[in-house]
């Protein structure tokens, strides 16, 4: 006796539509959460990426400030100088391969804008400026929802020149303290570096351009 063959039921064909709707939908869920992770760990390692920038930029200069004051407009100014949030000073390691004449020192300043939540890096060529001198600005780092510096001395300090230095002694102004302390906030996180000054000894070479 020959049997009749049997297909699928309409009730079959709706279940089997019914699971493979739903492993479609967790498969794109699965699919969805690793794209997300993906993204934000992407995300994570630029933040850091800058973050190490940031820190190793701010390494060389602490690593290269120097004891010499600048000329800003016939007024002679502090190697260091933090005063009311601003930060700025005297730095060497300039390199001229090409022999243009490049001063081998130059001024840096950081400069936190709390409207943009980004700390600039500013750079004068020469510590021998007239006051109008356009500096070099870079973004050293963005997503900043707060930044300090002090300086250690060892004692911390917020201001300097301190009390005991004498401002109308061009020598006393040449003073450096012993290292910095910078906080700062990055997305919620924060930060606190502290950096050694090594040229507190620094010898001034004979450059005219900073007496």
């Amino acid at each position: 006796m020959i049997k009749a063959k049997r297909g699928f039921t309409l009730v079959e064909l709706l279940v089997a539509i019914a699971i493979f709707a739903v492993l479609s939908a967790l498969g794109w869920k699965v699919f969805d959460y690793l794209v997300k992770v993906k993204d934000r760990n992407q995300w994570h390692e630029q933040q850091l990426e800058g973050l190490q920038s940031a820190y190793q930029q701010i390494l060389r200069d602490s690593i290269q400030i120097v004891p010499l004051t600048a000329n800003i407009n016939n007024d002679i100014q502090p190697a260091l100088v933090l005063q009311n949030g601003r930060f700025n000073f005297s730095k060497t390691g300039v390199t001229d391969p090409l022999q243009q004449g490049i001063a081998p020192t130059e001024r840096i300043e950081y400069q936190y804008r709390a409207d943009e939540q980004k700390l600039y890096r500013l750079k004068y060529a020469n510590l021998h400026q007239s006051g109008q001198d356009q500096p070099v600005s870079s973004i050293l780092l963005d997503n900043v929802s707060q930044f300090q510096v002090s300086v250690l001395n060892p004692q911390e300090l917020s201001n300097w020149p301190d009390g005991s230095i004498d401002l109308n002694d061009d020598q006393q102004k040449r003073k450096l303290p012993k290292g910095i302390k910078i906080n700062l906030t990055v997305q919620d996180v924060q930060y606190e570096w502290i950096f050694s000054l090594l040229n507190t000894d620094f010898l001034k070479s004979d450059n005219k351009t900073t007496s």
